[in-house]
């Protein structure tokens, strides 16, 4: 390009002058006339305010002063190939004397000969515009991780350096009808701030929600408080948008901060959108990481704290993951699992169908059910109740999920309720039976101590008929003691205590448990033992569960030692035991012994290691014992057998010293009213009453009782004593009819007799209103003995 200018010599018209003058001083861009040496011979007003401060005038001096500072240069200017007579020169550079990147625009000047005697230079400054392409293109070509914090720091830092302010905002908004936000990256004076959490001034964030694009002020007064942690930046002049992301939603704000005016507010505007969309779609995409990684520690979390078993398996069934709940319920460590088939851990008796199963469905991606036994580490099978869920990956791999829940208690729980319904029905029989065994034993009994005691009398008495008697008696009552064992395994509940002595408990129980057995037993209890008050039945079931353990666990024989002994407890001790006396029962066996680590559950509901066990032996025998108030503990070592200790709290009351030594009959007179549905007792209780020198009347059930006691009582001839049957199959009993009786006559003597002789009316006779009681089977010495204590 050339152009022809009349040289400033020629002296142009004044009015062309003003004018080509006024329009270039309009200009913010450097303009100079230059002669063919390169010696200023014009220059506008912008380069002329901006140097002619500082050096004076510049017109007549070199145009490499204002922008090299020497007329030497180390790199040739952009105008010397113009000056030189090239057609025009237009370069981007920079000046050692004048701060900034500068577009250098120069054009040769001709005369009317076309004859160059000048150059034209215009010299544009370009810094912001260099600032902002460097800031655009750092955000396109960022090296830190999208969605990273290095990466919304280095962006708000480009931002400030592109409007060249000192101050940057880029904040994270959970809620956008709350004024609270969580910085997530400041750039202050270029370095940058901790983020913390803030609150914008309440018109700011008004402002910025409801101004659609961006907002812009300049205010007379700071932006921030004083109370502010902001207040020492001084703001007077700010910039901001929203930052939205899915759907529209406000999630973040972007803002610029300036104590001085923002410059070129219109391109500002929109080189802050351009960031603020950037800046958007990375917070968005660090709240969906940060969301996603919450995610999978929530989950994770789930998981590996999870009481089930929670197990990922191959197609083939191998497991790939196990939770860490697998060793504590299993005891396999996740090596021990991890490659190996899932199905090798269930039981053979399972095994095959499952796996047909599995292999079936999981490739439908069905999902399934299962219910089996699984082993443990220990060799244990316990038993699973299990869901497989199947999957396929991102890269098509079919995998399942195996939610496992340990129900074995609850299947033993099932089990024992119907092992339980089973037992309750046996006991109702064995109930039945000893009760109706009892009556006829009391027939049978009473019929021969009768006869043997007509007999003694005779003087022509064959002595051996008296021995034949005597020994059917005997055999009588050890039938006695084989109700009462009935009667013991068909009881339960709360114990129906009376007071006695330990040692014929023990004697008895241990007898009947070993008989038969190859086991021996030495027991060493001691004269003068304390009373105390227990449930006999219980007690003697608990002694029998221990014995009965003791012989198994010696199935080649051996011997049993049960030691007794008085002991009183200090305050405090080593057991959880209240201070005072208490008879010690120590069981020891010679068996194989209790591992350690099965000794803390041995008395834990359905823990048994029998093959057969139910595992409620101990645990009965531990409630039981708690509900005596007292404690039983265990010791042993493997291979040196166990010892079972009981404590049960003595007894200030003495017990009735029961004297088997023969007693001569005690008679008396008067009527006596009987209640009892069985004639066979009737006749015999009625001979023997009548031997013993009373009259007797008979009821079979108690409407006929109280209705015969009630004609006696008017007639002024009440009955000197009544003897009750508890149970009346299908009539009043004993304790309803024995109410009214007491209701018509408060004197009225009445016994209670029964062959349920555990039941506790029959123990504790006093409370429920009785005299006296007599249990079935009874002989006439007896019903002497009671009759006398209360007639």
């Amino acid at each position: 390009m050339k152009t022809t200018i009349p040289p400033m010599a020629q002296s142009p018209q004044p009015h062309s002058t003003e004018k080509w003058e006024q329009a270039f001083d309009a200009l913010t861009d450097h303009v100079m006339i230059l002669d063919h040496s390169g010696n200023i011979i014009w220059a506008n007003r912008a380069i002329r305010d901006l140097i002619e401060p500082h050096v004076g005038s510049i017109v007549g001096h070199h145009y490499q002063l204002p922008y090299y500072g020497t007329i030497l240069p180390q790199s040739p200017p952009p105008w010397e190939t113009v000056l030189a007579g090239a057609l025009s020169a237009v370069v981007e550079t920079s000046f050692p004397a004048m701060p900034g990147s500068f577009l250098v625009s120069c054009y040769p000047l001709l005369d009317a000969q076309g004859t160059q005697w000048g150059a034209i230079s215009v010299v544009k400054d370009i810094t912001d515009r260099k600032r902002i392409e460097v800031a655009l293109r750092q955000i396109a070509q960022n090296d830190p991780a999208p969605g990273s914090m290095a990466f919304l720091r280095t962006l708000v830092k480009d931002l400030c350096h592109a409007l060249n302010v000192p101050y940057a905002i880029l904040a994270d908004l959970e809620d956008p009808t709350q004024p609270q936000a969580q910085t997530v990256a400041i750039s202050a004076n270029g370095a940058y701030a901790e983020n913390f959490v803030w609150t914008p001034p309440a018109l700011l964030f008004e402002e910025l929600l409801h101004v659609k694009g961006c907002a812009w002020n300049t205010i007379t007064s700071p932006l921030f408080p004083s109370t502010s942690a902001l207040s020492s930046w001084h703001v007077t002049s700010y910039m901001g948008i929203t930052l939205r992301g899915q759907a529209g939603k406000v999630i973040g704000l972007l803002l610029v901060l300036s104590p001085e005016p923002i410059a070129n507010p219109h391109v500002a505007k929109s080189i802050v959108q351009l960031f603020a969309a950037r800046a958007a779609s990375e917070l968005q995409r660090k709240k969906s990481e940060e969301a996603l990684r919450d995610s999978e520690q929530r989950y994770r979390a789930i998981v590996e704290n999870a009481y089930d078993l929670i197990i990922e398996i191959s197609q083939k069934g191998e497991c790939h993951y196990a939770s860490p709940n697998c060793q504590i319920v299993l005891g396999y460590e996740s090596a021990d699992l991890l490659g190996k088939n899932f199905f090798d851990f269930v039981h053979p008796e399972e095994r095959l169908s499952l796996t047909k199963s599995f292999h079936n469905q999981i490739g439908a991606l069905q999902e399934n059910d299962m219910v089996c036994r699984v082993q443990t580490k220990h060799g244990e099978w316990r038993w699973f109740e299990s869901h497989i869920h199947p999957f396929r990956t991102s890269v098509g791999t079919v995998k399942g999920v195996i939610v496992a829940r340990d129900i074995t208690e609850q299947r033993q729980v099932e089990e024992e309720r119907v092992r339980a319904t089973k037992l309750e029905s046996v006991g109702l029989l064995a109930g039945g039976i000893a009760h109706d065994f009892n009556n006829i034993l009391t027939s049978v009994f009473a019929n021969i101590g009768l006869a043997k005691m007509i007999t003694a009398k005779q003087a022509s008495a064959n002595p051996s008929v008296v021995e034949r008697l005597s020994a059917a008696e005997k055999a009588c009552l050890r039938a006695r003691d084989l109700t009462k064992q009935l009667l013991t395994f068909a009881k339960g509940g709360a114990p129906v205590k009376s007071t006695t002595s330990i040692a014929s408990i023990i004697s008895d129980t241990v007898e009947f448990a070993l008989r038969g057995s190859s086991v021996r037993c030495h027991l060493q209890i001691p004269d003068h033992l304390w009373t105390v008050v227990v449930d006999e039945g219980q007690i003697s079931q608990v002694l029998q569960n221990l014995v009965i353990n003791a012989e198994q666990a010696m199935p080649e024989g051996g011997e049993i030692s049960v030691n007794v002994e008085n002991i009183s407890l200090p305050t405090p001790s080593d057991l959880p035991l209240k201070s005072g006396n208490y008879v010690q029962v120590t069981v020891t066996d010679q068996g194989i012994g209790i591992p350690l680590d099965h000794l803390s559950k041995i008395f834990d509901p359905y823990f048994t290691t029998k093959q057969r066990g139910s595992g409620l032996g101990l645990a009965t025998t531990y409630s039981i014992i708690k509900r005596h108030e007292g404690h039983i503990s265990v010791s042993s070592s493997l291979g040196k057998g166990a010892s079972f200790t009981l404590y049960l709290p003595a007894s200030s009351m003495k017990m009735a010293i029961q004297d088997d030594t023969p007693h001569d009959l005690i008679r008396g007179n008067g009527r006596i009213l009987v209640m009892d549905d069985e004639e066979e007792i009737q006749d015999i209780l009625g001979k023997m009453l009548q031997h013993l020198g009373f009259d007797v009347d008979f009821a079979s059930e108690g409407e006929k009782a109280l209705s015969q006691y009630t004609l006696a009582f008017h007639q002024g001839a009440p009955y000197v004593a009544t003897i009750l049957d508890l149970t009346i199959p299908g009539g009043m009993g004993g304790k309803e009819t024995l109410r009214q009786i007491k209701a018509l006559h408060h004197e009225a003597v009445v016994i209670v007799s029964s062959g349920y002789s555990n039941d506790p009316v029959m123990a504790r006779f006093q409370q429920f209103g009785f005299s006296g009681v007599i249990a079935k089977p009874y002989n006439l010495l007896d019903l002497s003995k009671v009759l006398s204590l209360i007639v």
